[in-house]
């Protein structure tokens, strides 16, 4: 009788052993990414912090500069070369879905994400990240440069000309009322960035035929802004405060299945 009491008090407590060592052992569930890719000074790193401060869910932060200090430091480069950079972006992405798989919840700040998209997606696995355009206007984004230049020292300036290119990598022309629009526009108010940009740094004649190319900036008309890859919605950061936009972004979360 002792003996079978002492047999099924063993048991039990192996069996409550083992259930406490896969309880321990069960992997964390993956944790949300949130992916906001824009221009420089569109305003990404403004929204990520209002989110975190704002938001009930936790999240942190996986920022493009300051991975790529880090990046560059850790190997003791002062720049990237073509290469070296497409390994950083390709580092850079791998690291947030570590975090995402570790349990955290990531907002990746982000620019240049269509340079590899299919790429970057795979590593991501796109259907399960929310993509948001976070958008300015160029003429916006000059001012919001200037003033940062003026405040920040030689580690915060911000090239001037640098958000035009990135702008073009990013945006298109609507083709089809299926694509998200991005801003409803015209090609002066582009066409007068261009030149106030050029007032501070010098024209760039092939930056202009660039814009002629991809616009039509030589002429006035009306433009539907578009992203030329595939993104969930946009946060426009002149039209809208900080916290409509984490707004707008929590409704569109809880609006996903």
């Amino acid at each position: 009788m002792c003996t079978m009491s002492c047999g099924s008090r063993m048991k039990a407590f192996l069996v409550c052993c083992f259930s406490i060592l896969a309880w321990i052992n069960v992997p964390a569930a993956p944790g949300r990414i949130i992916l906001f890719n824009g221009t420089s000074s569109a305003g990404k790193s403004s929204l990520a912090e209002a989110l975190v401060q704002e938001s009930k869910t936790k999240y942190e932060v996986v920022s493009f500069d300051d991975f790529h200090r880090a990046y560059r430091e850790k190997r003791g480069l002062t720049g990237l070369n073509g290469e070296q950079y497409g390994d950083f972006l390709a580092a850079f992405y791998r690291h947030a879905r570590t975090r995402s798989d570790a349990g955290a919840n990531v907002i990746i700040d982000t620019v240049e994400f269509e340079r590899a998209y299919d790429k970057y997606c795979e590593v991501l696995d796109c259907p399960k990240v929310i993509k948001a355009v976070v958008y300015c206007p160029l003429d916006q984004i000059l001012k919001r440069i200037d003033r940062r230049n003026s405040a920040e020292g030689t580690n915060g300036r911000r090239p001037v000309l640098l958000a035009f290119h990135q702008f073009l990598q990013m945006y298109k022309v609507q083709s089809s009322t299926n694509e998200l629009v991005v801003e409803r526009t015209d090609t002066a108010r582009i066409r007068n960035a261009l030149a106030e940009a050029g007032q501070k740094v010098g024209k760039s004649e092939s930056l202009y035929a660039n814009y002629v190319k991809a616009f039509g900036i030589d002429k006035d008309q009306e433009l539907v802004l578009v992203p030329k890859q595939k993104f969930d919605l946009v946060l426009n950061t002149r039209a809208q405060s900080k916290k409509e936009n984490v707004r707008i972004l929590e409704d569109y979360i809880k609006s996903r299945p």
